[in-house]
């Protein structure tokens, strides 16, 4: 464990911060093989267990690069209290995010392409025509503020009132913020927003009329199809998927020690 944690700050040699760090990171790598790469230009975030903050990528790496001693500690007003790296100039997304979102344990944002494509179409909801999009019982609004980036905590705030109580927020030309309890529930919101938004666009260009499931067929169809049960199966599915991608079938290299 400590050959893994070797650069870690002292601040990350806690079983229970490096367990989360080690998923995170897996997190990261698991979006890149989904296609939700971008250069360096996507990061998520942890909420520190001991209230000191969150644990942010550290800028300059894109999400395949990041392993468990990539993150950085910042207080809530961005200090970095641990660790080394450059921080991201969008921390505020992660800060301001997590600040009014105490359901929230993990942020995420990227520039996932379907997603990015439907930022721009700011007068569409987000429709459940996919499973996927069942996800979102509250679909996704459009923060239409900026296309620049969120770098100030006015700008994070006002991302996250126009979030309200979805579970993801889409920034106009821009990219997407979601967030869940669980490292799992991030990683899921992230992949299925994605597929929903493509879905969506490509139904849009076929000119075929279509329908989606009302309100009360949405709220059933997301405590069928995604208990716990199915998330954590989700999860372990990606696991095994990234292990087979980075070629750690047979070993314990993907494993937590």
């Amino acid at each position: 464990m400590e050959k893994l944690f070797r650069n870690a700050p002292i601040m990350a040699k806690n079983d229970e911060v490096r367990r989360g760090l080690w998923d995170l990171a897996r997190a990261h790598r698991m979006l890149d093989m989904e296609g939700q790469n971008d250069f360096a230009w996507g990061h998520a975030s942890m909420r520190d267990p001991w209230d000191r903050g969150l644990w942010l990528k550290r800028a300059n790496l894109g999400l395949e690069e990041v392993f468990e001693d990539d993150f950085i500690l910042i207080d809530f007003d961005g200090n970095v209290m641990g660790g080394d790296g450059v921080r991201h100039l969008e921390w505020p997304i992660h800060t301001e995010t997590l600040r009014a979102r105490s359901d929230f344990n993990f942020v995420l944002h990227t520039h996932a392409p379907w997603s990015v494509l439907f930022s721009a179409c700011t007068g569409e909801i987000l429709r459940p025509y996919s499973n996927e999009g069942c996800w979102f019982t509250v679909p996704p609004p459009h923060y239409m503020g900026t296309s620049d980036l969120i770098d100030t905590p006015e700008l994070g705030r006002a991302c996250t009132e126009i979030m309200g109580k979805s579970e993801g927020v889409f920034i106009r030309n821009h990219g997407v913020i979601v967030g869940g309890r669980t490292v799992k529930d991030m990683l899921l919101a992230a992949i299925f927003l994605e597929k929903a938004c493509r879905v969506q666009l490509q139904l849009a260009m076929s000119g075929i009329k279509h329908t989606y499931p009302d309100a009360a067929e949405i709220d059933k169809k997301r405590k069928t199809i995604f208990p716990q049960r199915a998330r954590d199966n989700c999860w372990d599915y990606m696991n095994r998927k990234l292990d087979r991608h980075e070629g750690k079938v047979g070993t314990d290299k993907g494993e937590f020690r």
